[in-house]
């Protein structure tokens, strides 16, 4: 059940982990989505040797701890 101050990223992490195979797409979407965000963050900051790569790399590593802050807060 999402909550009203849940990130989509929050609600496509639990769905993938309650096995909704359409919901890796959201959790795809939503990491880029982060990615770009982060992107510009290090950009603004002066980074930018490797910035599409560190951007990515701090995405995937949010992502990692939404996915195992889901499968830990999952209903059995």
């Amino acid at each position: 059940m999402a909550l009203a101050a849940d990130l989509p990223s929050a609600e496509a992490a639990r769905q993938l982990v309650r096995g909704d195979g359409g919901a890796l797409f959201k959790v795809a979407g939503t990491t880029l989505l982060r990615a770009g965000l982060i992107g510009t963050g290090l950009y603004v900051a002066g980074q930018r040797r490797r910035l599409v790569r560190s951007a990515i790399a701090g995405a995937l590593a949010v992502e990692v701890f939404v996915l195992a802050w889901a499968w830990l807060d999952r209903d059995e």
